[in-house]
Order: structure tokens, then sequence, then C-alpha cells
């Protein structure tokens, strides 16, 4: 019994336990974007309209007025024949222009006003674990010293 102890604590202090380490690392980055936009846009539109307007107007009118002197003495005109009158043939003519102006003006002013807000949020989480395990050399001993029990039970009870 005395000799499976020792084995035991031979084996014990010869086979140990590979280190291992870990490395956790938890990053966090948050990103807050804010865009506002303001867009201002005021134009004017000026019509100008200017109309004018001639007339022109170019009559002839004839006054024609027979006035009686004498009854006794014949007159003709126009293939009628008057008696002892006198004739009188006024022509007028008419030149009478009109102009008329009209001038017009629009102003049409037109305001247009954008606003726009963008807001972004991002967070990115980054989790990043490290393993770094290392076996012991002495781990791959027992296998030696198994064969080295098994030569000796089989010289001491096989031989």
């Amino acid at each position: 019994m005395k000799k499976i102890l020792i084995l035991f604590l031979v084996f014990s202090t010869l086979l140990s336990c590979g280190s291992r380490k870990v490395q956790k690392s938890n990053t966090t980055e948050e990103k807050k974007e804010t865009t506002e936009t303001h867009i201002v846009d005021t134009s004017k539109t000026i019509t100008n309209t200017n109309v004018q307007i001639k007339v022109i107007d170019t009559s002839t009118t004839s006054d024609i007025e027979i006035i009686p002197i004498d009854i006794t003495k014949p007159f003709t005109y126009d293939g009628k024949t008057l008696n002892n009158a006198i004739l009188r043939i006024k022509k007028h003519k008419n030149n009478i222009s009109m102009v008329t102006d009209k001038n017009t003006s629009e102003i049409k002013k037109n305001d247009i006003i954008v606003n726009s807000k963008e807001k972004k949020d991002t967070m990115i989480e980054i989790k990043k674990k490290d393993i770094d395990k290392k076996e012991s050399l002495l781990s791959y001993w027992w296998i030696l010293i198994l064969i080295v029990i098994g030569y000796i039970t089989y010289r001491k009870f096989i031989i």
C-alpha cells in the first residue's frame, strides 16, 4: 500500500495542468450625428405689359346746303333742276387719332423655406475574448510512467 501511495504522489506532482489565460474585452462605441439643412429660396417674377391702342378716324363728311334766292332762275344739281338757289357744299375731313397706353406691372414674390433635420444614432459593441492555453510538457510524462510501470510489472510477475 505504501508503494501505491508513493506512486500516487509521484503522479500528482509530475502531472500538472496547463495554464489558461483569458482576456475578455468589451468595447462600446456610440456615435450621434445631427444634420440640419435650411434652404431659403426667394424669387421675384416681374411682368411688364405695355399695350398701345391707336384708333385713327379719317372720315369725310359732306354738307350740302341749298339756299333759295330767286325763284325765277333755274338751277340744276345732280340731274335735279332747281330754280334760283345757292348751293353750298362743305366737305369735312376728320383726322381723329386716339392713342391709349396701358402699362401694367405685376410683381410676384415666391418664398420657399425648407427645413430638414436628420439624426443618426449608431452604437457599435465589440466583444472580444482571447484564450491563451499552454499545456505543460509534464502532462505527457504519464505515458512514459505507465510504460515504465508496465515494464516493471511485466518483469516482476511474468518473468
